[in-house]
């Protein structure tokens, strides 16, 4: 049985489930999300499916690793061989948890507690040597001013176990650092994080896709990002795959496999981020699961074999397909408001469908919801995937068709 642990909001949605089930495997679903949630998301129908087969599994949270003993047991009543994909940083410990009661290779429970929190991330790149930047975990605003004054410089804040840009925000100096301090301390923990300062670096920011099988990492590309306006970090668009000095790429291989090695990992897939600062190559944070939003689908334009394919081979410990890439180029471009408020009407989707070289475009806000510029992955109108045989080609078409979608907000 091939186990998927939750979904993502964003891009590829159920597609890894959809993938499974149209080739024949016996795919499940594992969540604590109504079931509507997920049918509402890309290639959210083969829900229905799966319900009909009996294969989902609803459970009271995935947030943590209490995964009930009914769970396990019901599971382990299919038989061998078990395998477990979870794309969500919130589920991925319930996932390791899971699978290690179900005898399912994937990263362990301790491998995973120590990367999801970023605080206890950031000891750990220390401690295995690997290039890190400087940070603090201030528990109060007179510990964040003097982190801001020892680094002379802008920090950065986010929530410790927090994802896609969520309540990540630049503080210039001492002033701001202390304002947002107060906001995020009011806001509350988001899944149970604490607050984390990071120093700000400024270089181009990359992500290396790894496919673990055996302890042995196996490299399938690097991803680029653009990165919103500040104070914000919200990423805007991704390329893939980015072709970068060797030098770089062999820094960033090193540190994953440094990391790899440490934790102990047999089988997975780490979606880690770097910023390249001149002459150095420095880990922004590694990710115990695949790449999220649309850098999938892109993976799926630009490789011999789609990574559901992939995924499936590396989790049920059978033969892997070809992981070569295939000479193309994707781009995701995400598409904002330049103001916030409730959506009205969207105008030019149909058109840009049709576009030069798009492949696709990810619905984002229905009519009615809330839309806003880029803070973080939330308030899009939609997704413009473009496939070409170059980077340049690609990332131009998908920057065209983005100035054709407008909005009409109340």
């Amino acid at each position: 049985m091939l186990l998927f642990v939750e979904s993502i909001s964003t891009g590829v949605g159920m597609s890894y489930a959809k993938w499974a089930v149209d080739h024949g495997f016996d795919a499940a679903y594992v969540t604590d999300q109504p079931l509507e949630v997920a049918k509402e998301r890309f290639c959210g129908e083969v829900v229905e499916e799966l319900e009909r087969r009996g294969r989902v599994y609803r459970v009271s949270s995935t947030m943590a690793g209490d995964v009930p003993s009914a769970l396990v047991d019901e599971i382990c009543a299919v038989g061998d061989p078990m395998g477990v994909i979870c794309l969500l940083d919130r589920a991925v410990e319930f996932a390791a948890v899971l699978a290690e009661r179900v005898g399912a290779p994937y990263p362990s429970p301790d491998a995973v507690r120590t990367i999801r929190d970023k605080r206890s991330a950031r000891r750990f790149y220390t401690e295995v040597g690997v290039p890190n930047i400087r940070w603090s975990a201030p528990e109060s605003p007179e510990e964040l001013v003097a982190f801001v004054e020892q680094l002379g410089g802008p920090v950065v804040l986010k929530n410790s176990r927090g994802a896609g840009s969520l309540h990540v925000t630049l503080a210039r100096d001492a002033e701001d650092a202390v304002a947002a301090f107060t906001e995020l301390s009011d806001g509350g923990p988001f899944v149970g994080g604490g607050l984390l300062a990071e120093e700000y670096v400024r270089g181009p920011l990359y992500s290396l896709e790894t496919l673990i099988v055996d302890g042995r990492c196996r490299h399938l590309g690097v991803t680029d990002r653009q990165i919103g306006p500040n104070p914000a970090f919200c990423e805007v668009s991704y390329s893939f795959p980015v072709h970068l000095p060797p030098w770089v790429e062999a820094a960033m291989r090193s540190t994953v496999e440094t990391c790899v090695a440490a934790l102990g990992i047999p089988q997975g897939m780490l979606h880690t981020e770097f910023a390249v600062l001149g002459d150095d190559v420095v880990i922004i944070e590694v990710n115990i699961r695949p790449a999220g939003a649309a850098i999938p689908l892109m993976m799926n334009d630009c490789l011999e074999s789609p990574v559901a394919e992939i995924l499936a081979a590396a989790a049920l410990g059978t033969e892997l397909p070809p992981l070569e890439q295939n000479g193309r180029a994707s781009t995701t471009m995400t598409v904002y408001p330049p103001v916030a408020g409730k959506l009205r009407a969207l105008h030019g989707v149909e058109e840009v469908g049709r576009a030069p070289f798009v492949a696709q475009v990810l619905p984002g806000a229905r009519i009615g919801e809330e839309v806003f510029p880029p803070v973080d992955y939330r308030g899009a109108l939609c997704q413009i995937r473009t496939v070409a045989d170059s980077l340049n080609l690609s990332f131009n078409a998908a920057v065209a068709a983005a100035r054709d979608v407008w909005a009409e907000v109340e």
